[in-house]
């Protein structure tokens, strides 16, 4: 039995957090000793924690005593791996390390933003991975990205795609209900995830392409505590341009699988990602999928087989893969949710993941 501790800032409704609890869960299960590290405020996520029997220690706490309290709190606990999520989380971790180590030492890193790994806290957060034992990315995307900047870290990085672990389903799928495409949108409502990317798109099109396809956009309305500018926006965006009966705003669901497998299609359209939950999600469910070209979407999508893609910034690319989408027959969206399905067996299965993960402790 091994005794590991997983660091995260918080436990809110992120892909990162997501995936953690998902690994933590499956390891727990496993015959381990698992605990939960958090500096700041959310609990999406604790509730699914504590019944697996995982404990979680939280301190609300400023910059400083941050630091002071995360790396005592590693250095002091006794623990074989502590696996970190999130850049200033890796940051800590290996900090900890840095004054020498008995445990292992593993950082997952969720980003695909390059600027992000070239700025000077980015670079002084890089520097101090030379103490992790493992760079976990989710993504070859990224894998590469951490290549071109940090070769020195060749041996340490490697890529694990996502596990994905469902509830049982208890809804059933009727293929295009009341004779429109429904799709299913997985994220939290800030410029990254390109809302008004989407609203453009469907701006574009006349009233009768729009009134063949609804949106249901399940996300927070804050991408960090007390900033919902973009939300506010998209509100604004959507009454201005009469879209209320074509895309409906929701807030995050723990329901959201039986909330995909209800749609038709599952879609992201982001300017960049790690590797998207949300779509190893619905792929597992056996969903089509339109998404924008980014992470790995070439490994994730096959034009017109399993789904459709668009380029993130160009309203017209995203209007023709949703025009596309609601063209699709009902015969050809189940043929297309069962090639999903078998990509996602191949590609997240728990079993499958969960043994990389295990491997580099």
């Amino acid at each position: 039995m091994r005794k590991i501790l997983f660091v995260l800032p918080r436990l809110t409704s992120g892909g990162a957090e997501r995936q953690a609890v998902t690994i933590a869960r499956i390891i727990k299960n496993l015959g381990n000793d698992v605990s939960f590290l958090c500096y700041s405020e959310g609990v999406f996520f604790e509730e699914s924690l504590k019944e697996a029997g995982i404990p979680v220690t939280r301190k609300i706490c400023n910059y400083l005593q941050r630091i002071l309290f995360v790396t005592r709190y590693i250095r002091r606990g006794g623990y074989d791996v502590v696996i970190s999520f999130l850049p200033t989380p890796n940051f800590l971790n290996c900090l900890a390390a840095s004054w020498g180590k008995k445990w292992r030492v593993i950082t997952s890193e969720r980003s695909s933003v390059e600027s992000s790994l070239l700025s000077r806290r980015g670079k002084l957060f890089a520097s101090l991975q030379r103490f992790s034992d493992a760079i976990v990315c989710n993504s070859d995307n990224a894998r590469k990205m951490w290549m071109r900047h940090y070769p020195q870290y060749e041996k340490k990085l490697k890529t694990i795609y996502n596990a994905v672990s469902l509830p049982e389903l208890l809804v059933d799928y009727t293929p295009k209900r009341d004779a429109r495409i429904h799709i299913v949108i997985a994220a939290t409502i800030y410029k990254t995830k390109n809302p008004m990317g989407v609203l453009n798109a469907l701006i574009l099109m006349s009233q009768e392409e729009r009134e063949r396809i609804i949106i249901d956009w399940y996300g927070g309305a804050e991408a960090e505590i007390g900033n919902h500018t973009e939300y506010d926006k998209v509100v604004e965006t959507i009454k201005e341009h009469e879209l209320q009966s074509t895309i409906l705003l929701h807030d995050a669901t723990r329901d959201i699988a039986n909330r995909m497998n209800e749609a038709d299609f599952v879609g992201l359209f982001s300017q960049l990602e790690g590797l998207p939950n949300a779509i190893c999600e619905a792929m597992t469910i056996g969903k089509p999928i339109i998404m924008s070209r980014c992470s790995d979407y070439n490994v994730l999508v096959e034009e017109g087989v399993n789904g459709f893609l668009c380029d993130w910034d160009n309203p017209e690319s995203i209007k023709k893969a949703l025009l596309l989408a609601a063209a699709v027959s009902s015969d050809a969206l189940v043929k297309m949710g069962v090639y999903s399905k078998e990509k996602a067996r191949v590609l997240f299965s728990p079993e499958s993941v969960v043994e990389q993960w295990i491997s580099l402790m």
